[in-house]
């Protein structure tokens, strides 16, 4: 396999890249970090010898993660693979990293940079598929997925519903409006790839105590105002999928719903547009890279609550774009304080719009996007490392 791969790779870097107007500058994410370092520092210098150029292309590399954390720790997979991405790391003419973290990590020890070499931090940004929605088009969405949503929940949040209503929107008889739906549910959604480095125990806890907490609520005692309803919309395929599904099926919960998804890659960005929060699971391998799922609902403009790892404070500002927790009980108290606004008022309640998660989403609102990040803080280090002239 790993031969087929260098073969591939070789024809790719060789072949099908000089093809093309001429190549300047590659740029290699990492991981994975093999073979590809190597092999693309190989053929960098293979195009600079035979071609018809002043000088090899500069050669990039783009750190995603430190490869040698994906093999387990203490084995001689792990111990190889470091001392590869170490001695092949500096031989690049230009890296980019995903955090502040990291960029500082490769300088003062893995890499020993100098502070003069050419390496800058390009967070990532969600893709423009990821925007908020018009309340029209959550409408569309969510009749569309109104019986796959509804299965999971009591009868009662759904069997009163006419035509004109999903769970959480309702089009206006008289002017064809579409308003989010009086008394609906709170809507959270968490993306998993359903592995054991991503405990979703810690979410199913959360929901079981969140579920005393709306019990135990005295305000239901007003018969005026319904109880919080929450139903947990949780998207992705992995190996632990049906372990959790079964201990999802054993919960005895009322107010609280859970129904996993598995949806069309043009469904994906707009569901995330029509929750009220998110929940992040991830934690990295490295301690030194973000969540992309957390990018993407920041793209939505919708708030998270992210577990809590080292450099999440670079993308997570907790208290001002959402909130960051460390257990269970943190994460159900959170959820009870930004969601319970939805039932103080028989106001139609927007996704997200509503209490603290208002300020939030609002402070997301002018999420930097590819085009301007890329031209401030990759395009330098791509012209430099191909011995470009940079614009001032």
């Amino acid at each position: 396999r790993l031969v087929s791969l260098i073969v591939n790779l070789v024809y790719a870097l060789l072949v099908s890249v000089p093809s093309k107007p001429s190549v300047d500058c590659m740029l290699v994410q990492n991981p994975p970090a093999v073979p590809l370092l190597i092999v693309s520092r190989i053929c960098c210098w293979i195009l600079g010898y035979f071609g018809n150029r002043r000088r090899p292309p500069g050669l990039v590399f783009d750190w995603h993660n430190l490869g040698y954390t994906m093999f387990d720790s203490g084995s001689t997979v792990q111990k190889w693979t470091k001392r590869y991405e170490q001695w092949m790391g500096p031989k690049a003419d230009g890296h980019l990293t995903v955090t502040s973290a990291m960029k500082t990590y490769l300088q003062d020890d893995f890499l020993q940079l100098s502070q003069n070499d050419n390496i800058r931090v390009l967070y990532d940004c969600p893709p423009t598929m990821f925007r908020p929605l018009s309340m029209e088009e959550q409408h569309e969405l969510l009749i569309k997925m109104q019986n796959i949503l509804s299965s999971a929940c009591p009868k009662s949040w759904y069997e009163n519903l006419t035509e004109h209503q999903t769970l959480f929107t309702e089009r206006l008889v008289e002017n064809g409006a579409v308003q989010p739906r009086p008394g609906r549910p709170a809507l959270i959604t968490s993306s998993t790839s359903w592995t054991p480095d991503e405990d979703f125990g810690i979410l199913l806890d959360a929901l079981v105590q969140l579920e005393t907490m709306i019990t135990k609520d005295p305000q239901n005692e007003r018969q005026s105002l319904s109880p919080l309803k929450i139903l947990v919309a949780v998207t992705g395929k992995g190996p632990m999928k049906d372990f959790y599904e079964e201990k999802i099926s054993k919960m005895k919960l009322e107010n609280v719903a859970v129904q996993t998804l598995w949806l069309e890659p043009g469904d994906y960005p707009k569901i995330l547009a029509c929750a009220d929060v998110g929940i992040s699971l991830h934690t990295s391998t490295s301690g030194l890279d973000l969540p992309m799922k957390v990018l993407d609902l920041f793209g939505c403009a919708t708030p998270v609550c992210a577990l809590n790892f080292n450099c999440l404070s670079e993308l997570v500002k907790d208290g001002t774009n959402g909130r960051v927790f460390e257990t269970s009980q943190e994460l159900a108290d959170q959820l009870w304080n930004l969601l319970k606004p939805l039932t103080d008022t028989g106001n139609h309640n927007a996704p997200h719009g509503f209490g603290t998660l208002a300020e939030y989403s609002n402070n997301l609102m002018n999420c930097k996007r590819w085009s301007d990040n890329w031209k401030s803080n990759a395009l330098p280090v791509l012209k430099t490392a191909a011995g470009l002239v940079i614009d001032e």
